[in-house]
C-alpha cells in the first residue's frame, strides 16, 4: 500500500486546509495509506480527527522557527523513517521549512509544496534553497499563484516542475446537500434568520447578496457593506448576507451600524454547510482584494448564483465577465490593504463606484439574466472542476 502525508499547520480553516483534507479522504479512498499532519490547535487537525477510519491524524504543533529545535527536527525525521511515504505534500512556508528539510533528510523521494496564495515569495537564499533544491514538484491553483511564485525571481525553480492544479468540487455531494436544504426548509425543519430569509416567497422578497469567507482584511467585507448602502440609497429593495467568522467581525457589525445597515444585513456567522445560504442568496458578491484560487466561486455557480468580483489574481480565470458574472476595478484607495500586488492587476478611482451599484440594480430587474449567468456559471464549474478529474491529475503527479 502506497504512503502520503499531508503536512498543513495552519491554526484557521479556509481554502488550502479544505484542500488538504478533500486530497486526502480523496487518495484514502484509492487506496493510499494517508497521515495527516496539523497543528494541533487547528481547525483541520479537529476535523482529520473526525475521519480516523479513513486518514491518520498527526499532532504537530510547527512554528516558524521549529526547523531550528534539533529535537523537533529529529521526531519529524524519525516519523518519515518509520513510515516510508512515498510521497509529502506541504502547505505553509513554516511546513515546508520544517516538512520538507526532514523529508529531505529522510529520503523521501516526492515532496510536493502547494501554494495557494497568489502572492510572492520572497527572494532569499535560504527560499532559493528550498523551492530549487528541496522539493521536488511545486503544486498551484491557478496561472495568477504560477506568475506570483516567479515575480521575485524568475529562476525561483525550474518552470517545469509547477504544475497547475486547480480545487475540486465533490459536485454530486454539493447537490445533495442542496437538495436536502430545500426538502429541510419546506418542511420547516429549518430554522434561524437564514433559513427565514431562505423561505421568503419568490419574486416578491427583496434582492438578497450574498458573501462568504473569513471575516479578514483580505476579503474586503467591508466594501460589500458600503455596496449594500449605495444600492438602498438608489432605491434598490436589497438584503445582505455575510457568512463567515473573523477577527473583524467586529468591526464589520460596528460599520453595519453607521451605515444604517443594521435591519438590511445578516451576520450569519460561520456555516459548516452553506446550502442554506445559497438557498437565500439571489447574487453571490466576492470583495476579496486578492485570492489564491476563490474556492467560494465555484461552490456559488454549482449553486446557479451569478456572481460579482473584482478582478485581481485568478479571479478572471473563473469568472467571464457578462457571462457567468460581473466584473470590476479593484479601488485604488484599497493599494494599501491588498500589498504585493502586480501593477497590472485593473484599479478603479473609488469605491463604491456607480458601476457596481448599476449593475447590481440593472439584475434585480431582469431575472432572465440572473438565470442566464447562473446557468453558464454551473455548466463552466461541471465542465473543468469535479473532485475526481483533480484528484487524478494529483495522482499522475505523485508517479
Amino acid at each position: 500500500m502506497k504512503t502520503i502525508c499531508f503536512c498543513n499547520s495552519a491554526i484557521a480553516w479556509g481554502g488550502g486546509e479544505k484542500w488538504h483534507l478533500d486530497a486526502a479522504l480523496s487518495l484514502a479512498g484509492r487506496g493510499w495509506r494517508v497521515f495527516l499532519l496539523c497543528h494541533p490547535r487547528g481547525a483541520l487537525y479537529a476535523r482529520a480527527r473526525e475521519q480516523a477510519g479513513t486518514v491518520r491524524s498527526v499532532p504537530l504543533p510547527v512554528g516558524r522557527l521549529s526547523f531550528l529545535n534539533p529535537l523537533f527536527m529529529g521526531r519529524l525525521i524519525r516519523f518519515f523513517l518509520r513510515e516510508k511515504p512515498e510521497a509529502v505534500i506541504l502547505n505553509l512556508p513554516a511546513d515546508l521549512k520544517s516538512g520538507g528539510l526532514a523529508a529531505k533528510a529522510a529520503g523521501v523521494t516526492r515532496i510536493l509544496m502547494r501554494r495557494g496564495s497568489a502572492l510572492p515569495v520572497r527572494n532569499s537564499a535560504f527560499n532559493r534553497y528550498l523551492y530549487g533544491r528541496v522539493i521536488t514538484r511545486l503544486i498551484v491553483n491557478s496561472q495568477a499563484t504560477r506568475r506570483m511564485i516567479f515575480r521575485n525571481n524568475a529562476r525561483l525553480l525550474p518552470p517545469g516542475r509547477v504544475s497547475v492544479l486547480p480545487n475540486g468540487l465533490d459536485q454530486a455531494a454539493f447537490d445533495q446537500a442542496m437538495d436536502r436544504c430545500a426538502r429541510d426548509l419546506e418542511k420547516g425543519t429549518l430554522r434561524g434568520p437564514l433559513a427565514d430569509l431562505a423561505r421568503l416567497p419568490r419574486p416578491e422578497r427583496p434582492l438578497v447578496l450574498g458573501n462568504a469567507g473569513r471575516l479578514n482584511r483580505q476579503k474586503g467585507q467591508h466594501l460589500f457593506l458600503h455596496l449594500g448602502r449605495r444600492l438602498l440609497d438608489a432605491g434598490v429593495d436589497c438584503r445582505l448576507v455575510i457568512a463567515g467568522s473573523g477577527e473583524r467581525e467586529g468591526e464589520l457589525r460596528l460599520l453595519a451600524g453607521r451605515l444604517e445597515l443594521e435591519e438590511k444585513v445578516l451576520f450569519a456567522g460561520f456555516q459548516e454547510d452553506l446550502s442554506c445560504f445559497w438557498q437565500a442568496v439571489d447574487l453571490f458578491v466576492l470583495t476579496s482584494l486578492w485570492e489564491g484560487f476563490g474556492f467560494v466561486l465555484l461552490e456559488a455557480m454549482l449553486a446557479r448564483k451569478p456572481v460579482l468580483a473584482f478582478r485581481v489574481s485568478n479571479i478572471p480565470e473563473l469568472v467571464s465577465d457578462g457571462v457567468n458574472g460581473l466584473l470590476f476595478p479593484l479601488p485604488e484607495e484599497e493599494r494599501r490593504n491588498a500589498p504585493d500586488l502586480p501593477a497590472c492587476d485593473d484599479w478603479g478611482r473609488s469605491f463604491p463606484g456607480m458601476e457596481m451599484a448599476e449593475e447590481v440594480a440593472k439584475l434585480s430587474r431582469v431575472a432572465e439574466r440572473r438565470q442566464a449567468m447562473g446557468r453558464a456559471g454551473r455548466a463552466f464549474a461541471e465542465a473543468g472542476f469535479s473532485q475526481s478529474a483533480c484528484m487524478d491529475r494529483l495522482e499522475a503527479l505523485l508517479k
